[in-house]
């Protein structure tokens, strides 16, 4: 890898640890289903489709890593960037209401947990011009579901918090459906 390469993969991963730093973490396997006197609860889906090498469709791809090594999904290091549709039910062919943009990176040595900041940019629905913002840390949404925070967003979402469940219940090659359960209230 060339020296201007390495700066400018450094200076991203930088950039997105800093971004990350004031982070809210809803405790990994705590179980929390609620939120600070709950006046909302919604559900969506999101359709992802991790890049494998070979599909040209997909949503979520890595950008960095371990240098020297392949970038691999579950490898401590190895962050991936996304842009999800979010659909009204688990089927891919469901109404899209809205994208779900932001990055994950393993941050455990031995694998396993991920931190994710994202938004979900909604733009249909019942939230259309409205943004959701969630972080945390959690593990592989697949078979496990991840409890992490939400920490604001706009319109319909202004001064949010609470929380939001991630669960894959499977996964087929490269896609994954997973359901967001929100629990939340706002600042209105």
């Amino acid at each position: 890898m060339s020296s201007c390469k390495a700066a400018t993969l450094g200076s991203l991963v930088l950039f997105l640890l800093a971004m990350s730093i004031h982070a809210s973490v809803v405790p990994v396997g705590s179980g929390c289903t609620c939120s600070p006197n709950p006046t909302a609860t919604f559900v969506v889906y999101i359709q992802d489709v991790t890049y494998i090498g070979t599909n040209g469709n997909y949503t979520s791809y890595p950008v960095a890593g371990i240098q020297g090594t392949q970038f691999i999904n579950g490898q401590f290091g190895t962050i991936n960037v996304y842009d999800d549709p979010v659909t009204v039910t688990a089927s891919p062919n469901s109404t899209v209401i809205g994208r779900l943009r932001g990055f994950f990176a393993v941050a455990a040595l031995g694998g396993g947990r991920i931190f994710i900041s994202s938004t979900f940019q909604f733009t249909g629905g019942k939230y259309a011009n409205s943004t959701l913002n969630i972080k945390g840390l959690g593990q592989s949404v697949i078979n496990v579901p991840a409890y992490l925070g939400i920490d604001g967003g706009t319109n319909a979402f202004n001064g949010a918090i609470g929380n939001v469940t991630l669960y894959a219940p499977s996964r087929q090659g490269p896609n994954t459906v997973i359901q967001a359960t929100f629990n939340y209230r706002t600042a209105n």
